[in-house]
């Protein structure tokens, strides 16, 4: 899939002109706090992400496969694997910074990020979803941004990339 961050990078500012092909959503039930803008972009969707400094982050695995590109900042990652909703044990820790990316192909793969010294700005690109059961929080009640937090959002991604 990193091979779409390019084709995607061609494709992003025509996208991003039309304000009106983009949702929102407020992932605040878990850390780290994500604010998300996307859009369909084909089979795939295009997620514009800002993501909030946090002390612990939740450890999770994706639905769908993806692709994730740091446009700015930092964070701490753990990696793990696991089949079911048990917890796999962490088998890696990295940071990433500014100009990283990296893939999550399968669907047993987990991980959280934990950004450090302030907001991380991403791109994530996800495929179709997976049949994988995920894990459930109790905590889940998603809303939609504000218009001017999505304006800003946009607005960082059409002068920063």
């Amino acid at each position: 899939m990193i091979e779409l961050l390019q084709q995607m990078d061609d494709e992003l500012d025509y996208l991003l002109r039309d304000p009106n092909r983009w949702q929102t959503l407020d992932i605040n039930y878990d850390k780290p706090r994500v604010e998300r803008v996307w859009t369909q972009w084909g089979e795939y969707r295009i997620n514009l992400h800002r993501i909030h400094p946090c002390e612990e982050a939740f450890f999770h695995p994706h639905p769908w496969p993806s692709v994730i590109s740091i446009i700015s900042g930092r964070y701490e990652m753990a990696i793990g694997f696991g089949a079911g909703l048990e917890e796999p044990p962490v088998a890696a820790r990295i940071i990433l910074a500014d100009s990283s990316a990296y893939e999550m192909l399968n669907p047993d793969g987990w991980h959280y990020v934990r950004p450090i010294g302030g907001p991380v700005m991403s791109i994530m690109i996800t495929g179709k979803p997976w049949s994988r059961e995920m894990p459930k929080s109790d905590k889940v009640v998603l809303s939609s941004l504000t218009d001017e937090v999505k304006k800003e959002i946009m607005d960082y991604f059409w002068w920063n990339r």
